[in-house]
C-alpha cells in the first residue's frame, strides 16, 4: 500500500487562490540564505472536509493541551491546534495517528521517542510532548507555526510575482535548499555512535516558511536509514522500493535529496517531471535562435533566470533527481556548495554586481588566457613589409594548446592520501615536478597531477605526441585507482580527458567532456571557462558570450572571462561591439593581477576602432592611465603602445579623417595629463603636428630594431630588424639638410646583427 504521510501543521488551501501574506523582501547583499519576511493576513480556518471521528473542540488531552479545532488531515493522522493551559496558555500543534496506521506509527514512536528529543536543529521542529488519548490513541505535541508551507508560497509567488522580486523568486528557491540541505545533513551525519536518520518524505507541503525562518514539520516521518516509512508518490526516488502489502519503502539519505530536488523544481516550475530537465540544461540551447527559453518563461513560476542561469539552474536540479543514486550528489553538502554556487551565478546575471566566493574545488589560474591582447604587440607585428598582410583581427581565441594548459587547476581530493603534499606544490617547472614526485606512493591526485604536468611538458615548442601519451596512460591509471565505475561518475576524470582533447585539438570531443563536468557541478566557473573557450573556437560565438558573462559577472577578476568575453563581443559585431568589449575589460578590478593587462587590451581595441579624433582622444586618455595609473612601467612595452598608436594616428591623417587642428588640440589635451604624471617615462609627449609624428614614429621603430637585435631566443629577429629599419625610412620626415655627422639607420644595427651571426 502507497500512502502520504501525515501533512504539514497547517493545511493546503481549500481553493483556488492561495492564502494571503505580507511579503518583505531582504536587502540585497551575498547572504545566500536570505528569505522574506512573510507573514499570513489570516489564520487558518477549521478543516471541515472529513466528518469521521475525532477530537472535538474543548476537549482536553493529557490534562494539558484543550483543543481548538482541527487544521488539517494526514497519511498518518491529523492536526488540531490546542492551547497548552499548563504553559501560559501557548498555541500548539497536536498529531494524531490514524487507526490503521496505529500499530506500525505507535512501534515507530515508541522507538524513536529519543531521537526526537535529540533533534535539535533550527530547520526541523521540535517535538515538545508525547502522550497518549483514548479516542486517538498516540499524539505528538508540537510548536504551532502559523506559515506558509512551500506549496502555499509557490503558488502565491505565481500569482504575483513581483512581490517576490520576480526573477530574483529563484534565487529564494535556492535559499530554502541550502536551508533544508543543513536540516538534512543534521539527520544523515549523526555521530558514529547513532543511527543514521532519513526524513523520508521531503515535499513542499512538509517545509513551513514562518517569518523569515523555515522548519521541516512532519517529523513523524523521521526514520532510521534503510527502515520502512511513508513516502508521496511524485517526491519518491524511482529506487526506493515499495512492495505489495507495504505501508511505504525503505529510504536512505541520497533519496532525501532526490525529493529536495524535486521540491525545488516543482516551486520553480521547471517542467512538469524531473526528465524535463535535461532539455532545458541543454548547451545547444544556446544557439541564437533558440525558442526553447521562451517557452520554458511561460512555464516558470516568475520569470525565468537570465543567461546562463537557468541553464545552471535546471542542471543543479537534475542532478539531485537523477533516476540512479550514483548520479545523484553524493550527500548534503556537496549538493549545499552547487547550490551556492548556482544562487551567486543567479543573483550576479541578475544585479550586474560581484557575487563572489572562492571556489571550493578549484585553484584560481594566474593565467588570463588572453592570446597576447593584454600585451603589447609582439615584435613579429613589424615583421611584414609596410601597408601589406595587416595583422590578424583581436579576437582569435587562445590556442587550444595554452587553453589546455592554463585552465584552473582542480583542488586536490582532501581525503587523498598526498592532499598535504599536494597542497604545497607550487606551479613551477613541469619538468622538475615530475621528477620530484617520482617517487610518491601512487594515488588518484597523484596521477591527476602528472597528466597534467605532463600535458603541460608536452605541449612546449613543438606538440609531442609520446608526451601527449603519457598523459593519457596517466588518466587512466587515475580512473583504475579510483575504480572504474565509480570513474564513471567522478567529474575529474572527465576535466582530465577535456583537457587531454584540447591538447589534440580536439575541440568538439573537449567540449563534450566539460559539458560533463558542468553537469556535475553547475555551481563552478571552471567548467563554464572551458566551455566558452571550445565555443569561441567550434565558432558558436552566441554561446561563448553567455558562458563567458556568467563568470565574468560573478568575479570580475578572473581575465579569462573578461577576455573571453571582450573577444566574443568583437567576433558578433554591431555597433556597441567595441565599446562592450571595453567595457567587459574595464571591469576588471584595480586589484586584480589581471587588470594591467585588462587595461593594455583595451587600448589595444579601442585603437583598432578609432575613426575620429574624439574616439583617438579617448585612446590617448587610456593610454596615459596604462602608464600611470595601471601599472605598465616597462619601457620596451610602453614604446610598442606608443607605436601602434602613432601608427593609427598616422593613418586617420593620412585618410584626412584628422587634419593639423584636431592634431593639435589632442596634443594640447595630451600635455595638460603629461605635466601630472610623476614619472617621467610615463609621459605621453603626444606630437602637435605631422612631421613630429613621424619623427616620433621613424624613432619607435629604430628603438624596436635594436631590442629585436638583442633578442637571441626570438625566431627570424634578423628579418624583423630588417622589417623594421625599412618602417623607420619610410616614415622618417625628409630633411632640407643632409648632416654629415649622421650615420646611416642600418649602420646601427650591423655591428648587433653580425655578432648573432
Amino acid at each position: 500500500m502507497e500512502g502520504d504521510s501525515s501533512g504539514p501543521l497547517i493545511v493546503m488551501p481549500q481553493s483556488d487562490a492561495p492564502r494571503d501574506a505580507d511579503v518583505e523582501l531582504p536587502a540585497e547583499g551575498p547572504d545566500v540564505t536570505a528569505l522574506p519576511e512573510i507573514r499570513p493576513r489570516d489564520p487558518v480556518a477549521a478543516d471541515e472536509r472529513d466528518a469521521r471521528a475525532g477530537l472535538a473542540a474543548g476537549e482536553l488531552l493529557a490534562g494539558q493541551y484543550r483543543v481548538v479545532r482541527r487544521l488539517g488531515l494526514g497519511g498518518m493522522g491529523d492536526v488540531y491546534l490546542a492551547r497548552d493551559e499548563k504553559v501560559d496558555d501557548r498555541e500548539v500543534a497536536v498529531k494524531t495517528l490514524r487507526p490503521g496506521h496505529v500499530a506500525f506509527a505507535a512501534h515507530a514512536l515508541e522507538e524513536e521517542r529519543q531521537a526526537f528529543a535529540d533533534l535539535n536543529h533550527e530547520g526541523i521542529i521540535p517535538v515538545f510532548n508525547y502522550g497518549t488519548h483514548e479516542t486517538v490513541g498516540d499524539f505528538l505535541v508540537l510548536p504551532y507555526v502559523d506559515g506558509l508551507n512551500l506549496d502555499e508560497v509557490r503558488a502565491l509567488a505565481r500569482l504575483t510575482p513581483a512581490r517576490f522580486g520576480d526573477a530574483r523568486f529563484h534565487e529564494f528557491v535556492l535559499a530554502y535548499g541550502v536551508r533544508i540541505l543543513s536540516a538534512l545533513d543534521h539527520l544523515h551525519s549523526r555521530p558514529a555512535s547513532a543511527t543514521t536518520l532519513v526524513y523520508g518524505d521531503l515535499k513542499p507541503q512538509n517545509v513551513m516558511h514562518d517569518g523569515a525562518a523555515i522548519k521541516v514539520v512532519d517529523v513523524g516521518s523521521i526514520r532510521p536509514a534503510g527502515a520502512p516509512g511513508l513516502t508521496t508518490y511524485g517526491y519518491r526516488a524511482p529506487n526506493v522500493p515499495l512492495r505489495p502489502n507495504e505501508v511505504a519503502g525503505a529510504s536512505e539519505p541520497q533519496d532525501d535529496l532526490f525529493g529536495l530536488g524535486e521540491t525545488l523544481r516543482t516551486l520553480c516550475g521547471l517542467g512538469e517531471h524531473p526528465r524535463d530537465l535535461g532539455p532545458l540544461g541543454a548547451l545547444d540551447r544556446l544557439r541564437e535562435g533558440d525558442t526553447l527559453a521562451a517557452r520554458a518563461a511561460l512555464l516558470t513560476t516568475t520569470p525565468a533566470p537570465e543567461g546562463l542561469g537557468l541553464l545552471s539552474l535546471a542542471r543543479v536540479l537534475r542532478r539531485a533527481t537523477r533516476s540512479t543514486p550514483a548520479d545523484r550528489f553524493a550527500d548534503a553538502h556537496e549538493m549545499e556548495v552547487q547550490l551556492r554556487g548556482v544562487w551567486r551565478e543567479l543573483r550576479s546575471l541578475r544585479t550586474r554586481d560581484e557575487t563572489f566566493e572562492p571556489s571550493p574545488l578549484f585553484l584560481q589560474s594566474p593565467y588570463a588566457l588572453d592570446d597576447g591582447l593584454g600585451t603589447a604587440p609582439a615584435l613579429p607585428r613589424w615583421a611584414v613589409p609596410p601597408g601589406e598582410d595587416p595583422p590578424g583581427p583581436l579576437h582569435e581565441p587562445p590556442a587550444a594548446a595554452d587553453a589546455a594548459a592554463r585552465l584552473p587547476v582542480p583542488r586536490p581530493d582532501p581525503h587523498d592520501d598526498h592532499h598535504a603534499e599536494l597542497s604545497r606544490l607550487a606551479d613551477a617547472d613541469p619538468a622538475a615536478l615530475l621528477q620530484n614526485t617520482a617517487d610518491w606512493r601512487e594515488s588518484p591526485e597523484v596521477r591527476l597531477l602528472r597528466c597534467r604536468l605532463r600535458l603541460r611538458v608536452a605541449l612546449r615548442g613543438e606538440l609531442d605526441e609520446a608526451g601527449l601519451t603519457l598523459a593519457e596512460q596517466e588518466l587512466a591509471g587515475a580512473a583504475d585507482a579510483i575504480g572504474r565505475e565509480r570513474a564513471r561518475h567522478d567529474w575529474r576524470i572527465d576535466w582530465h580527458q577535456g583537457l587531454v582533447a584540447l591538447a589534440r585539438d580536439d575541440v568538439a570531443s573537449a567540449r563534450h567532456h566539460f559539458d560533463q563536468v558542468y553537469g556535475a557541478i553547475p555551481g563552478e566557473y571552471a567548467p563554464k571557462l572551458a566551455l566558452g573557450h571550445c565555443a569561441e573556437r567550434l565558432g558558436r560565438h552566441r554561446e561563448a558570450l553567455t558562458l563567458y558573462e556568467a563568470v565574468r559577472l560573478r568575479n570580475p577578476s578572473l581575465g579569462s572571462a573578461a577576455f573571453g568575453a571582450a573577444r566574443a563581443r568583437l567576433a558578433l559585431g554591431g555597433p556597441r561591439a567595441c565599446a562592450a568589449a571595453v567595457e567587459a575589460l574595464d571591469a576588471v578590478p584595480q586589484h586584480s593581477r589581471h587588470r594591467t593587462a585588462a587595461r593594455t587590451a583595451t587600448v589595444r581595441i579601442a585603437v583598432e576602432y578609432a575613426a575620429c579624433a574624439d574616439t583617438l582622444g579617448a585612446v590617448l586618455v587610456r593610454l596615459s592611465r596604462l602608464f600611470t595609473e595601471h601599472g605598465l612601467t616597462d619601457e620596451p612595452a610602453r614604446v610598442r603602445m606608443k607605436a601602434e598608436v602613432w601608427e593609427a594616428t598616422q593613418q586617420l591623417m593620412a585618410g584626412e579623417v584628422l587634419n593639423a587642428a584636431d592634431l593639435e588640440r589632442l596634443a594640447r589635451e595630451a600635455a595638460t595629463r603629461d605635466d601630472e604624471a610623476r614619472d617621467a617615462g610615463a609621459r605621453l609627449a603626444f606630437p602637435a603636428e605631422e612631421r613630429a609624428l613621424a619623427k616620433d614614429l621613424s624613432g619607435f621603430y629604430l628603438f624596436l630594431a635594436r631590442q629585436t637585435a638583442r633578442s637571441p631566443d626570438l625566431p627570424h629577429a634578423d628579418r624583423i630588424a630588417e622589417r623594421l629599419l625599412d618602417r623607420a625610412y619610410l616614415v622618417r620626415p625628409m630633411a632640407l639638410r643632409h648632416h654629415r655627422e649622421r650615420r646611416p639607420l642600418h649602420t646601427l644595427l650591423r655591428p648587433l646583427l653580425r655578432r648573432r651571426g
